[in-house]
C-alpha cells in the first residue's frame, strides 16, 4: 500500500507570530502538495496579549488548511492542565501523522518532551523531528557565521531526500488572497485622499521588541529624500501599535497613507503587492512583504544568527553591523542602547533604497513592455 493512502489526518505544529508563520509557509504547502486529499490541521499557540497574531487570521482563506487548532499559552500552574484537555482532544481528533514545525532553536529536550506529548495524543507517525541545525554557539571574539533562512532550514526537515528546494521555496509562500481581501482594499482607499498614481512605497518602523528598532528619525529622513527623487507615497504598515507613529511620520512627509491597526492581515498582503519597495525592522511586517513579492530593504539588529530570519528571495538587501555582542538574545538592550541599529546609518539605508527602487521600477517596465 502506498504511504500516501495511508496519512489521512495529519496535524501540523508551529508555534510564534507572524514571522514564525510565514517563514513556515514553504513547508506547509510541501505537505499539502505531498497528501492533498488528507485532512489537514494547523496546532499554534494562543497569547493573550491582544497584539499578538495569530496564525488562523492570516492562512484561513488561503486554502491551505481544513481545520485550525489552538492552546494557551500559560503560565507554569496551569500549564499541565491545559496539555491533559490538548492531549484529549487531540486523541478524539484521530491524527495519523504529525508534521512538526518547531523553531531550529529548539533543543534536543524540548523535542523529546513534544515527542512523547503527541505519542500521548494517539500520533504514530513523525515528521520533520529529524535533521534539526545545529546553530553555532556564540564565543568570545569568533563572530558567528551566516545560517540558512528558516524557511529553508524547515523544509528541509519536512522533505527528506528533495535536492531541488529552491522551486519548493520560491513558490511556497502563497497567501491566496482573493476577491473579499480585493472589495475590503477597494472600500479601504475610497475613504483616503488618491494617491496621484504614484508608486508606493511600504513602511514598517515599528517593532513588538525594542531590540529591533532601528530610529525613527532615520526613517523619517530616508523616506523624505526618497519622495524627493521618485515621488512616491508611502504607506506605513503595523498593527495598532505603530497607528500613532504612522500619523507622526505622514505628517512630516505631508503625504501617503497609513495602514496601521487598518487592514487585516490578508488585506494587507494585498495592499504590500503593490508597493514596489519596502523599508523597515525585522518583523512579522517584512516577512509579510516578502511574501507578498515586495523587495525589501531590512534592518536587522545582531542579536540572533546571521542569516536565520532574513527575508527569503534575492531581491532583499539586508543591514546588519558587526559588533562584538552579537548573539545576545535580548528583548530590550539596555546597556548598549541598541548600538547595532544605531551603527547602520541613513545614508548606507538610503542607497540601498535607492538601487532596489532603480532596479524594481526597471523591472516592472521591462515586464508591461513584455505584456503589451
Amino acid at each position: 500500500m502506498n504511504k500516501k493512502d495511508v496519512v489521512q489526518r495529519i496535524l501540523v505544529f508551529r508555534i510564534g507570530q507572524l514571522g514564525d508563520t510565514i517563514v513556515a509557509l514553504p513547508a506547509m504547502w510541501a505537505v499539502r502538495k505531498t497528501y492533498p486529499t488528507a485532512h489537514l490541521a494547523l496546532l499554534c499557540d494562543r497569547h493573550q496579549n491582544a497584539s499578538y497574531v495569530l496564525s488562523t487570521t492570516l492562512l484561513s482563506g488561503s486554502g491551505l488548511f481544513d481545520e485550525f487548532l489552538e492552546y494557551p499559552v500559560s503560565d507554569t500552574v496551569g500549564r499541565f492542565s491545559h496539555a491533559i484537555h490538548l492531549i484529549r482532544a487531540l486523541r478524539k481528533k484521530q491524527f495519523d501523522t504529525l508534521v512538526y514545525l518547531a523553531p531550529t532553536t529548539r533543543t534536543p529536550r524540548q523535542i523529546n518532551r513534544d515527542r512523547w506529548f503527541f505519542r500521548l495524543a494517539g500520533i504514530r507517525n513523525f515528521l520533520g523531528m529529524e535533521g534539526f541545525e545545529q546553530l553555532q554557539q556564540k564565543r568570545a571574539g569568533e563572530p558567528l557565521r551566516p545560517t540558512p533562512p528558516e524557511s529553508e532550514l524547515l523544509l528541509r526537515r519536512v522533505v527528506h531526500g528533495e535536492q531541488q528546494l529552491s522551486p519548493l521555496l520560491d513558490a511556497g509562500f502563497a497567501l491566496n488572497p482573493g476577491l473579499r481581501e480585493a472589495k475590503t482594499l477597494q472600500n479601504w482607499l475610497d475613504t483616503v485622499h488618491p494617491d496621484g498614481g504614484r508608486p508606493w512605497i511600504a513602511v514598517g518602523p515599528g517593532t513588538k521588541m525594542p531590540a529591533k528598532q532601528w530610529p525613527l528619525e532615520r526613517f523619517e529622513w530616508v523616506i523624505a529624500r526618497l519622495i524627493e527623487e521618485f515621488d512616491v507615497w508611502p504607506v506605513v504598515f503595523g498593527g495598532p501599535d505603530e497607528r500613532e507613529m504612522g500619523e507622526s511620520l505622514l505628517r512630516s512627509w505631508k503625504r501617503g497613507y497609513n495602514a496601521a491597526g487598518s487592514l487585516e492581515l490578508r488585506t494587507a498582503a494585498l495592499a504590500l503587492k503593490r508597493c514596489v519597495l519596502y523599508l523597515g525592522n525585522d518583523t512579522g511586517t517584512m516577512h509579510l512583504a516578502a511574501a507578498a513579492g515586495a523587495p525589501c530593504v531590512a534592518l536587522f539588529s545582531a542579536r540572533e544568527h546571521p542569516g536565520l530570519w532574513y527575508p527569503y528571495g534575492t531581491r532583499h538587501r539586508v543591514f546588519r553591523s558587526d559588533i562584538d555582542c552579537e548573539g545576545c538574545f535580548l528583548v530590550t538592550c539596555l546597556d548598549r542602547e541598541n548600538e547595532c541599529l544605531k551603527k547602520i546609518t541613513s545614508q548606507e539605508v538610503l542607497k540601498g533604497c535607492v538601487e532596489t527602487l532603480r532596479e524594481t521600477l526597471n523591472h516592472n517596465i521591462l515586464i508591461n513592455a513584455l505584456k503589451a
